[in-house]
């Protein structure tokens, strides 16, 4: 009993150390591990420096007084500017940024001549500020030049504990043609900037390095938005192109349909064929590959409008399999309520009734959609 009682208390101890230890606040946590021994150490009076030179030893320095431009752009304490200067972002094919520091410029280069990339870029800066509802915008198209007016940007980070960093800045945007006849350069100045972190206003010099970083941000989020607006329009185009459907195996050696495509693009793309095929949704699983969804009979004229051959399944709910296959195509495998496999005949049926139509049932309908 008294041995019992002395490992309760050891595990008690244990358990109250194992406690302690991960309360452990942030100070304590950057605190130098050890004895601290290095507390006691003795300076030495001449450091052994060996064949080296022994400049390092004096005891006098020789600090130069700061100059004009460092008084002008200097800030001290906190209001520091740790943080490295702006580096370009170039994700899109084809912009450079240009080696001049005397100003902040970028090239737009086209690939083909019969391109007309100044266009691009005039409307992809009037776009841009669109998007952040820049207000008291002036763009003269002849001398190639916009005042942005005020653009502001706002950004949280973190999760549980938010950091809002909001910034406002007027910029002149100012095009030239290239003398290749195939690029535009873009430069920026910016003409007013005031940043706040969690509304404490950041103390700004608009100047130097630090007025270039402000303007390198500023063509970095117009080049996302460039970017974000081009996968979006790519998206749009992939989902307007039908699935490349066949009939096959798949690596189970069962009747199934057999898609040239991956598998997160026929995720994307498969509902809108389902529900044509009068298949509605009830549930899905992206990560174990299924629809579940709800046949409902049609008449003639329900098919005939789709321009899809007449689907004779009873009426019920089905399980739509989804798996990847060796090489990037993606199977798909059509169960019953029970998850049991159609019959060869039956999967066989569903296919015919979209083959010789496909295409044309999708783009069609596609057009019908698209808004004025």
């Amino acid at each position: 009993m008294i041995k019992n009682n002395v490992l309760t208390k050891i595990a008690s101890l244990v358990i109250l150390s194992s406690a302690i230890t991960s309360c452990a606040r942030f100070d304590t946590r950057t605190q130098a591990e050890g004895n601290d021994d290095y507390l006691q150490a003795t300076l030495i009076e001449k450091f052994d420096n060996g064949n080296f030179s022994t400049l390092e030893n004096r005891s006098t320095f020789d600090i130069q007084a700061l100059s004009t431009q460092q008084e002008k752009l200097g800030l001290s304490g906190k209001d520091v500017d740790v943080r490295p200067p702006s580096q370009l972002m170039a994700v899109l094919d084809g912009v450079l940024l240009d080696p001049d520091l005397t100003q902040s410029k970028v090239w737009f280069n086209a690939f083909k001549q019969e391109t007309n990339i100044e266009q691009k870029v005039w409307d992809l800066a009037l776009q841009y500020l669109a998007s952040k509802d820049a207000k008291n915008v002036v763009a003269d198209r002849t001398a190639l030049s916009i005042d942005t007016g005020l653009v502001v940007n706002q950004r949280s980070y973190g999760s549980l504990s938010k950091n809002t960093v909001r910034e406002e800045g007027a910029y002149q945007l100012q095009l030239a043609e290239g003398g290749d006849g195939r690029s535009i350069s873009l430069s920026v100045d910016a003409t007013s900037y005031q940043q706040s972190n969690d509304n404490e206003p950041v103390k700004e010099i608009l100047e130097g390095r630090n007025k270039r970083s402000i303007e390198i941000r500023f063509i970095n989020d117009m080049l996302n938005f460039a970017y974000l607006k081009q996968e979006s329009e790519a998206l749009i185009s992939a989902d307007n192109k039908p699935l490349p459907i066949k009939l096959g195996f798949d690596e189970s050696h069962q009747t199934a349909w057999i898609i040239d495509a991956e598998f997160t693009e026929v995720w994307r793309k498969l509902p809108a064929l389902l529900q044509l095929m009068s298949f509605s949704p009830v549930d899905n699983d992206k990560n174990l590959g299924y629809f579940l969804v709800k046949f409902e009979s049609q008449d003639a004229q329900y098919w005939q409008k789709r321009n899809l051959n007449p689907i004779n399944l009873e009426e019920g709910e089905y399980f739509v399999q989804l798996g990847e296959l060796t090489g990037g195509d993606t199977s798909l495998t059509w169960l019953n309520a029970d998850k049991k496999q159609l019959s060869d005949q039956e999967v066989t049926e569903l296919y015919l009734s979209i083959t010789d139509n496909i295409r044309s049932v999708i783009l069609e309908n596609d057009i019908q959609t698209k808004p004025l």
